[in-house]
């Protein structure tokens, strides 16, 4: 079961984005679990089309992102979607009542922007027409079943360009950013999960991708006691939206590039802290294992989400210490919820029996000192004769990622691939010295014990 979760940061989405949930939760009476997340994606959609981050690491990357959230029946999915994406009709408008075909979206300046009911060549086509963003959102997230293709999903979340060689058609568009929101049932989604994608979504990355919100986890909605339930549709955030859609056209229809952001030196130091925080749980955290892409992938949430409040607040080149640090805090929730909807707790790793693999790991080595004094061990001789429980490549390399982390042992990498590790050099003198003076010890006592039997 479950605990219950800490409430949704709706501060963390700034005056635009937290004033318009906090209505959509009023107005609809929801948990801010499912209308946080679902006003997130729509400020990332609208943002999107427009802006690119240049990361840390020398990349350009897209200001998408991927949003799901696990709701129980009634909760008001659909209703709080149409209220979040509401600003997005006015940008398709001119397209209603048309039909495709030979149609060049960068001509009419406007195109079919939210998508519900797709398949993977629908989007190709969208894309080869002249669209350069788009939002897949679904209320009911059990179509994404039909249509899913991992491998495409991943691809869009990271910007890559997209190549598709048809029998009569080739298709070749670079730079396409799609951001996805998916309001599921949680029987829906637990029967997803147990079918053959569903097992393929941790492997693929398409997991990590995804913010999760699982509502179950969440208070219920507390009332606007105090305050004036209004239209979601007169609230300024849809004015914003608008702004944002009317540069996209601009953008789209001229072939300019978009705008880019960057972090300022005071968010750039907000951003490595955190990023070390979540390195250091990847590490040492048991709960995390078999979870660790998601700690993998929260410096690059971080990076997106902060270029997204700051673009839809306050546009501007460089991205603010308040806008990362309110990244980090929403990052921070999504990983809970991540956990705690798809993960074990610490608690229940405990309970399973699982041992310290990093502990028997250390323990085993230094057993062998004696017969291999330099401290190597091939990775390979640690899965067929290691102790029984590192004998699984998954332990054994949580147990070196632990050490390494304690700078216990260094790990030797051959083209990429781990193939052996070493005990760190001064834990290995200070392990030989403390074997000497045992054996001096040793000798010490028996000499006394020649002497006593001798007589001297």
């Amino acid at each position: 079961m479950m605990n219950k979760a800490s409430p949704y940061p709706l501060h963390c989405l700034q005056s635009l984005g937290s004033d318009f949930a906090q209505c959509i939760a009023d107005a609809t009476q929801a948990k801010t679990a499912l209308v946080g997340p679902v006003v997130l994606a729509a400020m990332a959609a609208a943002v999107q089309g427009t802006v690119d981050i240049h990361t840390p690491f020398f990349t350009v990357m897209p200001a998408s992102l991927y949003v799901s959230v696990i709701a129980e029946s009634g909760m008001r999915k659909s209703t709080v979607i149409k209220h979040a994406f509401h600003g997005f009709r006015d940008f398709e408008a001119a397209f209603n009542g048309c039909q495709t075909g030979e149609m060049n979206f960068c001509e009419m300046g406007a195109h079919p922007y939210l998508w519900e009911n797709t398949s993977e060549s629908g989007i190709v086509s969208l894309f080869g027409n002249g669209a350069q963003a788009a939002a897949i959102v679904m209320d009911e997230g059990g179509m994404m079943v039909k249509h899913l293709d991992i491998q495409s999903m991943c691809k869009r979340f990271d910007g890559s360009d997209l190549r598709v060689i048809r029998k009569h058609q080739i298709t070749q568009i670079p730079n396409t950013r799609t951001t996805f929101c998916m309001a599921v049932q949680d029987a829906v989604y637990a029967e997803f999960l147990e079918g053959a994608q569903g097992k393929m979504m941790m492997p693929s990355g398409l997991h990590a991708r995804n913010l999760y919100s699982f509502t179950k986890t969440s208070f219920v909605y507390s009332g606007c006691a105090g305050r004036s339930v209004s239209d979601p549709k007169t609230q300024p955030f849809n004015t914003r939206v608008r702004e944002l859609m009317n540069v996209y056209r601009d953008t789209f229809t001229s072939s300019r590039p978009r705008s880019h952001i960057q972090l300022s030196p005071a968010a750039l130091g907000c951003w490595r802290t955190a990023a070390a925080d979540w390195h250091q749980k990847k590490l040492f955290a048991q709960e995390w294992r078999g979870m660790k892409p998601f700690l993998e992938r929260a410096g690059e949430q971080a990076l997106r989400i902060a270029a997204v409040l700051q673009w839809f607040n306050g546009p501007k080149a460089m991205i603010d210490l308040p806008m990362m640090k309110a990244a980090v805090e929403l990052v921070n929730w999504h990983l809970q919820q991540a956990l705690m909807g798809l993960g074990k707790s610490e608690e229940l790793v405990r309970s399973t029996g699982m041992v310290d693999f990093a502990d028997a790991l250390y323990s085993y080595m230094q057993r062998k000192l004696s017969t291999n004094p330099g401290g190597f061990f091939n990775r390979v001789d640690l899965l067929r004769k290691g102790p029984k429980c590192l004998r699984k490549a998954a332990n054994l390399d949580f147990a070196i990622d632990q050490l390494v982390g304690q700078k216990k042992v260094i790990l030797h990498l051959e083209g990429g691939k781990r193939v052996a590790v070493q005990m760190s050099f001064n834990l290995l003198a200070q392990l030989t010295q403390s074997n000497q003076i045992e054996v001096t010890k040793l000798t010490s006592l028996f000499r006394r014990g020649i002497a006593v039997n001798s007589g001297v």
